[in-house]
């Protein structure tokens, strides 16, 4: 071969290096623990208390991508033959009685962060997007970002009870004493940080909600109204665990009220103890609609200072939250 007729010597290292690249995807989809990833991850959030399932674990742009996760609060503890059977993927045979409701998320992205060492996530679900960013070595920052998430997308009505329309965005972002390597001993009840809460054109249509006749006695479940929630904004700043509203808000053709008062952390979130008072004033024609219902609203207390609203408070944990008269 003359000379001339030789390759260029750059187009020999180009072609080099793409076969190096091709070479390294193909063994990086052939041979990457994806079951070791997933048995990480279910067994992390068994963990927290929660059940998470995955349908598949394949690579993407971001990281490792999972499809169709679900993630609930199971009613019981999980024992250790059920968490082992998540992590193998053996989902099939478990439903809502043992794992409770799910959540479901299209698709779920994962990938390693290095400034601070942790996890990053990007969430496909619910018509819009979520995004978790995990790390810190002697101090674990949390970051959450909700984005044009729909009330009515995904399975969210089932989840809740509610058929309901509308947007819903927000930002957690805290810092707590915990490391990433021990995610499971993260204190909340230090947390320091801010949590703010926005939605657009909230609707329940329809459902099952569970409604006190009178003071003291047990909430009745009944057929949710037609109730025009409107916008709903929130802005709650958090000291050492210690979170005080500064803003509160509600504001719809069927409800006007705003809210003060403080959220205790828990250890972990579900543990957190409310202690907000509320004040509401019902639009007449959203009473008439109620019809029965509107009797309930007569055991609320006028306001001191606008005897157009009716005080009540918010207390209990937010795995159980109560509604009930101010005194």
């Amino acid at each position: 071969m003359s000379p001339d007729s030789k390759p260029a010597r750059w187009k020999v290292v180009l072609g080099y290096a793409a076969f190096a690249v091709v070479a390294f995807i193909l063994c990086l989809l052939f041979t990457f623990p994806y079951d070791a990833v997933r048995s990480r991850v279910v067994t992390e959030a068994a963990g927290q208390g929660l059940a998470v399932r995955i349908g598949s674990l394949r690579p993407g742009l971001y990281g490792i991508t999972a499809h169709d996760v679900r993630l609930s609060k199971p009613p019981a503890p999980l024992s250790p033959d059920t968490v082992a059977s998540l992590a193998r993927g053996e989902s099939t045979v478990l439903g809502a009685a043992e794992l409770g409701e799910a959540l479901v998320f299209d698709s779920v992205a994962m990938r390693p962060t290095l400034f601070p060492p942790g996890l990053a996530v990007n969430a496909s679900a619910m018509g819009g997007s979520l995004f978790l960013s995990v790390g810190g070595l002697s101090d674990l920052a949390v970051r959450l970002e909700a984005r044009g998430l729909k009330a009515n997308g995904g399975n969210l009505p089932a989840y809740t009870g509610l058929d309901m329309e509308g947007n819903v965005s927000g930002n957690l972002a805290l810092n707590m004493p915990g490391s990433v390597f021990k995610i499971a001993s993260a204190d909340w009840s230090a947390a320091t940080g801010t949590l703010t809460l926005d939605t657009k054109g909230l609707l329940i249509k329809s459902g099952k909600v569970a409604i006190p006749i009178s003071p003291g006695s047990p909430a009745m479940p009944m057929d949710a109204p037609r109730i025009e929630l409107g916008e709903l904004n929130g802005d709650i700043q958090f000291d050492k665990g210690l979170g005080t509203v500064k803003t509160l808000t509600l504001k719809s053709d069927d409800l006007d009220g705003s809210g003060t008062g403080t959220v205790k952390l828990g250890k972990r979130p579900e543990y957190s103890e409310l202690a907000l008072d509320v004040r509401l004033k019902f639009d007449p024609d959203f009473q008439k609609r109620l019809g029965p219902l509107s009797i309930a609203l007569n055991f609320l207390p006028t306001d001191r200072e606008n005897p157009q609203y009716r005080g009540g408070k918010l207390t209990g944990m937010l795995s159980s939250v109560r509604f009930q008269p101010k005194r």
